[in-house]
């Protein structure tokens, strides 16, 4: 009974231990929202040349790779030409050997942390596909789904992925009068973005897709 009672204190010590912006899910892996927000808030708008290097024009997966390792994600490997390797080793937007398909490239990054056709490293807790038509109507459901540091990517009508962006902000938003989610991201480089209103700007809603990455 007493061995019984201390397997009980010691998990309620480890429940409250645990910070309530990380979260470990059954990847393995402790992704802490409030440095990954953090770092999309801080880099938004002014790319981290310090450490990364910038894709002109074509930057927003590598953005949102960073972001993802700023909460705590770690590198895998060193192919770049396989979706199960995710890194960036270098500041040199022309060494791309050193620099993994997955985390440039917003087809590739699926491929890693989602799968397409059945394909893929599902390294995301849940990878979720709606049309834009159903985002928008579901949207309340979706404020309540999706976290800080989570990842929303957008398809064409062949569900080619052509953009990235992450989540940095839950709160209301005045102009809207409603619960909303803000997202930052590159190419262009903007933050604090509405994604309801973002969605209800889209052209084609019924031949387009969203995916939404939760870890």
């Amino acid at each position: 009974m007493k061995s019984i009672r201390l397997l009980k204190i010691i998990k309620k010590i480890k429940r409250k231990s645990q910070l309530k912006d990380e979260i470990i899910n059954r990847k393995n892996y402790v992704y802490n929202r409030a440095r990954a927000k953090a770092y999309a808030e801080a880099y938004a708008e002014t790319p981290n040349v310090k450490e990364y290097p910038v894709f002109k024009d074509n930057d927003c997966a590598n953005f949102i790779s960073q972001v993802l390792v700023a909460g705590g994600m770690k590198m895998k490997g060193s192919d770049y030409r396989k979706f199960t390797d995710w890194f960036c080793y270098t500041k040199d937007p022309m060494a791309l050997k050193k620099v993994s398909l997955t985390w440039r490239s917003a087809e590739y990054f699926r491929k890693y942390w989602g799968n397409k056709d059945g394909q893929g490293n599902n390294m995301a807790d849940e990878f979720k596909e709606l049309t834009v038509e159903e985002a928008i109507a579901k949207f309340d459901e979706l404020y309540t789904y999706i976290m800080i540091g989570d990842v929303i990517q957008y398809a064409d009508s062949n569900k080619k992925i052509y953009h990235s962006q992450v989540v940095h902000a839950k709160e209301f938003n005045v102009a809207l009068n409603r619960n909303d989610l803000f997202i930052a991201q590159h190419s262009l480089n903007r933050k604090h973005v509405s994604l309801y209103e973002y969605l209800k700007l889209l052209k084609n809603k019924k031949g387009r897709y969203i995916y939404i990455y939760h870890f």
